[in-house]
């Protein structure tokens, strides 16, 4: 009998670690546009290597996050020169929802919910995988209504 209860014991044990926090809104640093440092000098966004105040941007194999995505979201990187705004922008995240014409074919334990202080929205459109596209959890302070 103390066996079996070990075993039981040790599949919680297993269960639990896997499943849970996903460490959302946990810092990370997602790759840069192009490859390259800010250079908030260049008057060309598309090659300045900064993050755009009007862009969002998703890593989906960040290995700083315990979900592997990372999100850029609306942050201005060559106007936040001190980086106060960075933490609030750039954060680990988990992908909470999908469209329509994906429910069908998505698991629903690939999903996530959303903690304290986020909002499950839907960021990633169309032009996104369809493995990419739907919705994650951005910082309720930060969204647009």
């Amino acid at each position: 009998m103390k066996r079996l209860y070990s075993v039981f014991l040790a599949l919680g044990v297993v269960f639990s670690l896997g499943c849970g926090d996903e460490g959302v809104g946990d810092p990370c640093a997602p790759q840069r546009p192009g490859n390259r440092p800010c250079d908030p000098a260049s008057t060309n966004t598309a090659t300045n290597g900064c993050f755009v105040g009007t862009e969002i941007y998703i890593e989906t194999q960040s290995l700083q996050c315990r979900s592997r995505i990372c999100v850029v979201y609306q942050y201005s990187e060559a106007t936040d020169t001190a980086g106060r705004e960075r933490p609030k922008r750039v954060y680990c995240t988990c992908r909470c929802g999908v469209p329509p014409s994906l429910q069908a074919s998505t698991d629903s334990n690939v999903l996530c919910q959303c903690p304290e202080n986020f909002s499950c929205v839907s960021i990633a459109g169309d032009q996104y995988p369809p493995g990419v596209q739907g919705s994650y959890c951005i910082r309720s302070t930060t969204v647009s209504r």
